[in-house]
């Protein structure tokens, strides 16, 4: 059993119950000091079970009771003194919470600025504990009370938190901690390592009990550097409900002297010392913020900027897009703009060209629904020099679209306007290596404008199906499906009046036929083992059908270049169909063979799901329930398990206008539950499944 020892306004321990016998008897401690010996309540001494009582209380010598409290107030030095080697606080706690989205995040910075070791006593508080040291120190703090008092009542700055963030910040960052509390605490509590203070899950159940007021949203302002190789200013602020108990907390538990009186606020000492670049906690007359700086020395500066801003000077005042954005009420919700965060991106990867975004903003919001989550980002973009987006895709290949595809990718682009930007800004990276309009012998004389040109931008591809190969056929050179004597290459022999792989109208097909010079052998295979034949008989076959908008009259031409003519008389060969109709190019397997020649699937997206198509210029979407179906060779169990949570996975964007969006959701069967809590529970699972030692 460890025991601590609260006494005088310091806190003493651990102790075994032999070392708290012993000190009562010395008189270093007595039965009314108050003591938590399991890990949540603190009761008298008198009251800790095992704790045998002196029949009559022992006058100790001085020295003796010196001694012991000498003894107590080292170890309670040490471990102080523990707290603060390295980084082992931050290390605990963002290594067992950082993983669980952010809101633990969020929690394990609110946990790390009150301190968190294993080695330290302090932490075994709760919020009675608070309250109980706050009441038996109140005589050594009433001084510091009244001077708090006196500086709030003479500060008549109460400038909202929102007001306060500076012009010139680049990034703002808004959590709903209440409302992600309420969709996810349970889960968010299963995933909490064991070893961690109570006090942290009382701060799931109760932001209160540690002062906290979370009814509006934590705070997070960046503002890059001018030197972009320096992180961004900036740090976290938040509603306080109590300031004392706040204040009362991070001093208990992170071990802080009491703060220094500012103009209207109090400041604290550096978590990691003046030198450091860790956050410096600041209290106003009813919020905190941690402010931080990769150079020390702009740390305190920036923290009194935002503590005694009035809004003059505000964020909200200069940007109509975060007026905007800050009323919104979403989960998570980030709003970025200015030059100097662009500035600061690129620098960070690579020196990748930004200019084409500057002047402009964008936000990126993420919400956690009954039975899905969503994440959207909006870019308004200063002019129209990035649109390329054509708004959504046209009914003529939206007949090519089947309903029940199990993956479907598509967009719909201005071809040629993105041909210009790529000509003006990136083809001068690779000098005189790439000519758009040089004849290139290799595509028989045309120049890969005139290639681009043959496609008009709308490309939609959708897979139905995935059929595991028949083990009869791995052997020889695998055939088509279907293959016999008759038709060695499989698929079904159609009319001698219908050409399956091209248009009714077409000239002669430029492929050589099976048996003509220069065309593939007429007879089969000869017999024995090949085996990068076995090896393509045994791999998984998609049922697909592909269909890209073209120029039809310059597609032709371009199909006639030996090397295009070579690759797909190959697809060709595997019974693969390559057909032109109505402007479209289509490349079908034999399921879709029919579709091509009748100008649509059987079952074409509509409702809803072809709503998708019609609004946006760019559609990813994975459909989870038919991958379960299919005779995949994926252990039972596992992931599999997982999987039968999700319904489906949805991206689109839509970018035809200067004000674009673009859409992430994930849908999962259960449309009654919460999606982060889904999250979370899956989270919980896939850590019982990864091997031990692995960090997740």
């Amino acid at each position: 059993m460890n025991i601590y020892v609260h006494k005088d306004g310091t806190q003493y321990g651990p102790y075994a119950l032999e070392q708290i016998q012993q000190y009562i008897q010395q008189g270093a401690f007595n039965l009314q000091d108050q003591a938590c010996h399991d890990g949540q309540n603190w009761v008298p001494l008198s009251q800790v079970p095992g704790l045998s009582q002196p029949a009559a209380a022992q006058q100790p010598q001085q020295s003796h009771a010196t001694q012991a409290i000498g003894n107590a107030q080292n170890q309670f030095n040490q471990t102080k003194t523990s707290s603060t080697k390295g980084d082992s606080k931050k290390n605990l706690i963002f290594a067992s919470i950082g993983g669980v989205t952010l809101i633990s995040l969020i929690i394990a910075l609110i946990v790390y600025l009150l301190g968190d070791d294993d080695e330290n006593g302090d932490q075994v508080v709760n919020n009675e504990t608070e309250s109980e040291q706050t009441e038996v120190s109140s005589s050594q703090e009433s001084d510091v009370t009244q001077k708090e008092q006196k500086n709030s009542e003479s500060s008549s700055n109460n400038t909202p938190l929102m007001e306060r963030i500076p012009s010139d910040a680049g990034a703002v960052i808004l959590i709903r901690i209440n409302d992600l509390l309420e969709k996810g605490r349970g889960d968010i509590a299963a995933l909490l390592p064991p070893g961690l203070p109570p006090m942290v899950a009382k701060a799931l159940e109760n932001p209160t009990s540690l002062g906290l007021d979370v009814s509006e949203p934590f705070i997070i302002h960046l503002i890059p550097n001018e030197n972009t190789n320096l992180a961004p200013t900036g740090g976290l602020a938040g509603k306080l409900s109590d300031k004392e108990k706040f204040m009362n907390t991070i001093e208990l538990l992170a071990g802080l002297d009491k703060p220094t009186e500012k103009g209207g606020y109090h400041l604290y000492q550096a978590l990691g010392g003046a030198d450091g670049a860790e956050p410096q906690i600041a209290v106003g007359s009813d919020f905190f913020y941690a402010g931080g700086a990769d150079r020390p020395k702009d740390r305190e500066p920036s923290i009194e900027k935002f503590m005694t801003a009035d809004g003059s000077d505000g964020l909200i005042k200069s940007q109509d897009s975060f007026v905007s954005f800050s009323k919104e009420k979403n989960d998570i919700g980030t709003w970025f703009g200015g030059d100097s965060i662009l500035d600061t991106l690129v620098t960070n990867l690579n020196d990748v060209n930004l200019d084409t975004l500057k002047g402009g903003s964008g936000t990126l919001t993420l919400n956690f629904e009954d039975g899905e989550m969503v994440g959207q980002v909006k870019i308004d973009a200063p002019s129209n020099d990035m649109v390329y987006g054509k708004g959504g895709f046209s009914d003529g290949i939206l007949k090519f679209a089947p309903k029940d595809a199990v993956l479907a990718l598509g967009f719909a682009f201005d071809l040629l306007k993105f041909v210009e930007y790529v000509e003006k800004e990136l083809l001068p990276e690779f000098g005189d290596d790439i000519k758009l309009d040089e004849a290139m012998s290799e595509l028989d004389g045309l120049t890969i404008r005139d290639a681009i040109s043959s496609f008009t931008g709308e490309f939609l591809a959708s897979i139905t199906d995935v059929k595991m190969p028949d083990p009869a056929t791995m052997s020889g050179f695998p055939g088509g499906p279907g293959a016999s004597e008759e038709n060695p290459f499989g698929g079904t022999t159609p009319p001698a009046e219908d050409n399956p792989f091209g248009d009714d109208n077409m000239e002669d097909s430029p492929f050589p036929g099976p048996g003509a010079p220069g065309g593939f052998p007429g007879g089969g295979p000869p017999s024995g083992m090949d085996p990068s034949a076995m090896m393509m008989a045994a791999m998984p076959r998609p049922e697909f059908i592909v269909a890209a908008s073209i120029d039809t009259k310059k597609w032709l031409k371009l199909k006639a270049a030996p090397p295009l003519a070579m690759g797909l008389g190959l697809a060709m060969m595997q019974g693969y169909s390559i057909t032109e109709k109505n402007d479209f190019l289509l490349i079908a397997s034999k399921d879709h063979i029919a579709a091509t020649q009748s100008g649509s699937v059987k079952n074409p997206v509509s409702g809803s799901g072809k709503e998708i198509f019609e609004k946006n210029d760019f559609v990813f979407k994975i459909n989870v329930a038919p991958i379960l179906k299919m005779d995949l060779p994926i252990p039972p169990g596992g992931p599999m398990e997982m999987l039968k949570d999700f319904s489906h996975l949805e991206m689109a964007s839509s970018s035809s206008k200067t004000s674009g969006s673009g859409t992430m959701k994930l849908a999962f069967t259960d449309k009654n539950k919460n999606s982060l809590s889904q999250i979370l529970k899956m989270l919980k699972d896939i850590q019982t499944i990864v091997p031990d030692g692995m960090n997740l």
